[in-house]
C-alpha cells in the first residue's frame, strides 16, 4: 500500500468513559467497507475492545489501532480509554497524531475525563475536532451546548452542522458548508434543500460559522465584511488553516451507533484535519520513530505501536534506540486493524505501525540512525494514588510474580512496583482500585500466578523531642583478648526532614580517631529500629564528645556496640515520638460535591490549605496521613457520582496524635511477640 504523506490521516479518539469513542471507530469502519456489520460494545464484539478484559469490563483499557480507506487518503484512527484509571494513556497517542477527534454527548459535554484529554491536547499542541455524539438518545439545545462548550473549553467552537430533529426523531444533519440537509434511513443518505422552518438558525450558525473562518486570514476578512457571505472553498481554505492553528475547534454531531453523520466525518478528516506534514515529517531526514505504545498479546508477546515521523523504518534493519543507548533488530512489521494484523515490508514518515518481539524497546522509546541521534521530550505521568500488597499464595511462586509483575510494568507505564525494604512488601501501585484489580487478574489469566492481597504497611518514622545524652560502654573479658569500646553521646532534635547528622568532638585522642568511623556506623545501625514501635528513628543530631579506650581489647565492634548502647539509653530520655507520611492532595469535584468532599476529607483528618475555583468545580488542595488514603479513589467516586478525581505527592512527617500513637504502638508491640 503506497499512500502519499498528503493523504494521511492520524486521529486520535478521545473523551471520557460512556460518550461512545468505540462506537464511533466501529461506525467509520463500517462506513468505510472496512467490515461488512456494526460490532457492539455491549455484544463484546467491537474490532477495537479484543481484550478479554475489555470486553468483560465494558470499556478499552488500552489505546487500539485501526485503519480504514477514504477517497484515496489512509486514515489511522487510535481508540483511546476514557475511563479515569487509564486515561493517562492518551498521552503518548497525542505524541503520535496530529489531530485529535474529542467525543461528547449532550449530557457529558465537559466531564473530568474529557477535560483532562483537552489539556493534554493543548500540551502536545493537538488541535481538536468535535463529535457531537449521542443525539439520538438525549435530548439536546443546540445553541446552549454550544455555549457551555465554548466557556468549558475557552475556545470558539463553530458548528459545520446543525442537528436535524424533527417530531423528536434524530434523523439527519444539515451541512452548515454546503447548505443541504442530509437525511439518513435505514444506511443511507440523502441530500435535500433545507426546509423553511430550519432557515432562522441555520442562518444564526452559519453566520457564526463565516466569523470564524474569516478572521483566520486578512483576505477573507475582508471578503466576508464586502460581501457578507463567503464562497465554499473559503471556507474550506479559512477551517484548514484555523484548525491547525488551534483558532477554534469545530463541532460536527451524529450518532456512532445509529449510522448518522458518519460519512460527513470522514469527509471532514479528509478534508480539514491536518496530514503529518504540519510536523515536518519529510522523506529526505533519516530515521526518527516514535514508540508510543506497548500491548501484550497472547500468541506474538509485546507489541510496540509506532508512528515514523521521517525517513523509512524497513523490517530486517538495524536501528538505534537513542533512549536505550542500544542497537535493535527490526524483525516484522504488521499494519494493524483491532488484534488482526497484516504483514508489511516498511513503514514511511508520517505513517504508524507495529512491531513484535523486540528485545530492549519500551514505551516513549525513539529509533533513529546512530549517526544522527534524535530525542524526544520524555512522557510524564501522575503518580500512582493507590497501593496495594502483594503475596503469592503459593511461597514458590515468588519469582514466578516478580518476572510477571515486571512484564506487566513494561507494557503498562501507569503502574509501578517496587518492594519495601523496610516491610519486604512487594508493593503494586496504580491510577486506582479498578487499575489494580484488572492487573491482579492479569497475574492469574496470563501468568498463572494467585496472589494475596493486604494493605501495605504505612512507612511510621521515630524521632526525639528534647535533647539528652549517655554513655554506652562495652566491656567483656573472656579470657585471652577482651572487648572494649566506651563512648558518651549527645543527642538534639533537628529540624523536620533534616535526616541526620553526626558530629565529632572528641578533644585529646579519648577515642582514637580510627575509631571514629565505627562509632558513626554503630549509630546508623541503632538507628534504624526505634524504640517505640520499631520504625527508624530520623531527624537527630548525634554528638560524640567524649569516651575510653583499651590500647588492646578496642576495636571496631567495640565501639559499634557501645554507640549502639549510648543511643538507645540517650533516646529513652529524649522522649521520643511518633511521626506518619503526610500526602499532598488535590481534590476536583464538581460544585455540588464540595461540602460532602471536604467533610469527608475532614473526617480522614486532613488538613485543608486552600479551595479554587473552576469552571463548575472545585479544587481541594489538603495535606493528609496517608494512612488515611485507603480506598479513597473508590470512595471519592462513589461521593462525587464518579465526577471526583485526585492526585498525590508525598509531602512531609508529622507527629501522630497521641491517642492513634497509642494504638500503633501497642499493635507494633503485639506483633512482635506474635
Amino acid at each position: 500500500m503506497s499512500i502519499s504523506i498528503e493523504n494521511l490521516r492520524n486521529v486520535a479518539i478521545v473523551g471520557q468513559q460512556g460518550v461512545g469513542k468505540t462506537s464511533l471507530a466501529e461506525a467509520m469502519l463500517y462506513q468505510a467497507g472496512v467490515i461488512d456489520k456494526m460490532g457492539s460494545v455491549k455484544e463484546k464484539t467491537t474490532v477495537s475492545d479484543y481484550d478479554k478484559l475489555e470486553r468483560e469490563r465494558g470499556f478499552s483499557i488500552n489505546p487500539s489501532l485501526l485503519y480504514l480507506m477514504w477517497q484515496d487518503h489512509k486514515i489511522n484512527l487510535l481508540d483511546t480509554p476514557g475511563f479515569v484509571d487509564f486515561i493517562e494513556k492518551v498521552k503518548p497517542v497525542l505524541r503520535a497524531t496530529e489531530s485529535a477527534l474529542v467525543v461528547i454527548s449532550p449530557s457529558t459535554v465537559a466531564g473530568t475525563e474529557t477535560k483532562k484529554v483537552w489539556e493534554y491536547a493543548s500540551q502536545e499542541k493537538i488541535p481538536r475536532l468535535i463529535w457531537l455524539n449521542k443525539l439520538d438518545e438525549e435530548m439536546v439545545n443546540f445553541s446552549r451546548l454550544i455555549t457551555e462548550i465554548e466557556e468549558e473549553f475557552a475556545i470558539s467552537c463553530p458548528p459545520l452542522q446543525l442537528p436535524l430533529i424533527q417530531k423528536g426523531v434524530f434523523s439527519g444533519v444539515i451541512d452548515l458548508i454546503k447548505l443541504k440537509m442530509r437525511t439518513y434511513k435505514n444506511g443511507e443518505s440523502e441530500e435535500k434543500p433545507i426546509p423553511e422552518e430550519f432557515q432562522e438558525e441555520v442562518g444564526k450558525f452559519r453566520k457564526k460559522l463565516l466569523e470564524a473562518v474569516a478572521e483566520t486570514e486578512d483576505g477573507l476578512i475582508e471578503k466576508y465584511l464586502e460581501e457578507e457571505d463567503l464562497s465554499e472553498e473559503d471556507i474550506k481554505r479559512g477551517l484548514k488553516n484555523g484548525f491547525v492553528k488551534g483558532a477554534f475547534a469545530p463541532l460536527i454531531c451524529g450518532s456512532a451507533i445509529k449510522g448518522v453523520g458518519i460519512d460527513i466525518l470522514l469527509d471532514t478528516i479528509v478534508n480539514f484535519l491536518p496530514s503529518p506534514l504540519v510536523r515536518e515529517s519529510t522523506k529526505e531526514k533519516s530515521l526518527s520513530a516514535f514508540v508510543f505504545q506497548t500491548l501484550s498479546e497472547a500468541h506474538l508477546g509485546e507489541i510496540s505501536l509506532f508512528k515514523v515521523y521521517s525517513g523509512v523504518l524497513s523490517s530486517g534493519s538495524a536501528v538505534y534506540n537513542s533512549v536505550k543507548g542500544k542497537e535493535e533488530k527490526i524483525g516484522q512489521i504488521y499494519l494493524m486493524r483491532g488484534n488482526k494484523r497484516e504483514e508489511i515490508s516498511q513503514v514511511v514518515a508520517g505513517d504508524v505501525g507495529a512491531l513484535a518481539k523486540l528485545k530492549d524497546t519500551d514505551t516513549g522509546d525513539v529509533f533513529c540512525t546512530k549517526e544522527n541521534p534524535v530525542t524526544f521530550p520524555p512522557l510524564e505521568f501522575s503518580e500512582p494514588t493507590t497501593s496495594i500488597a502483594l503475596k503469592p499464595e503459593a511461597e514458590k511462586d515468588e519469582q514466578k510474580m516478580s518476572t510477571a509483575l515486571a512484564k506487566l510494568v513494561k507494557v503498562d507505564p501507569l503502574l509501578k512496583v517496587e518492594v519495601d525494604r523496610e516491610s519486604g512488601q512487594t508493593i503494586l501501585s496504580g491510577m486506582g482500585e479498578v487499575h489494580l484489580e484488572i492487573t491482579i487478574k492479569k497475574l492469574k489469566e496470563e501468568f498463572n500466578v494467585r496472589v494475596k492481597t493486604e494493605e501495605p504497611r504505612i512507612p511510621y518514622r521515630e524521632t526525639i523531642t528534647i535533647p539528652a545524652e549517655a554513655q554506652g560502654k562495652y566491656k567483656r573479658q573472656s579470657g585471652g583478648r577482651g572487648q572494649y569500646g566506651d563512648v558518651w553521646l549527645r543527642i538534639r532534635p533537628l529540624p523536620r526532614g533534616e535526616g541526620f547528622k553526626f558530629v565529632d568532638e572528641i578533644k585529646g585522642g579519648a577515642v582514637p580517631s580510627r575509631y571514629i568511623p565505627a562509632v558513626e556506623k554503630g549509630v546508623k545501625e541503632a538507628m534504624k529500629k526505634g524504640f517505640l514501635a520499631s520504625y527508624p528513628l530520623v531527624d537527630m543530631e548525634v554528638t560524640l564528645f567524649d569516651g575510653t579506650y583499651h590500647p588492646v581489647d578496642s576495636s571496631d565492634i567495640a565501639f559499634q556496640i557501645a554507640a549502639s548502647m549510648g543511643i538507645r539509653k540517650a533516646v529513652e530520655q529524649a522522649k521520643p515520638i511518633l511521626l506518619e507520611p503526610i500526602a499532598e492532595i488535590e481534590v476536583e469535584v464538581p460544585d455540588e460535591f464540595l461540602g460532602e468532599a471536604n467533610g469527608d476529607l475532614n473526617s480522614r483528618r486532613a488538613r485543608i490549605l486552600a479551595v479554587e475555583s473552576l469552571k463548575n468545580r472545585k479544587r481541594i488542595k489538603a495535606h493528609i496521613p496517608v494512612a488515611e488514603l485507603h480506598n479513597y479513589s473508590t470512595h471519592l467516586r462513589s461521593l462525587t457520582q464518579g465526577k471526583g478525581t485526585f492526585r498525590k505527592k508525598f509531602s512531609h512527617y508529622e507527629r501522630v496524635p497521641d491517642e492513634i500513637a497509642q494504638r500503633i504502638i501497642a499493635q507494633a508491640k503485639k506483633s512482635e511477640k506474635s
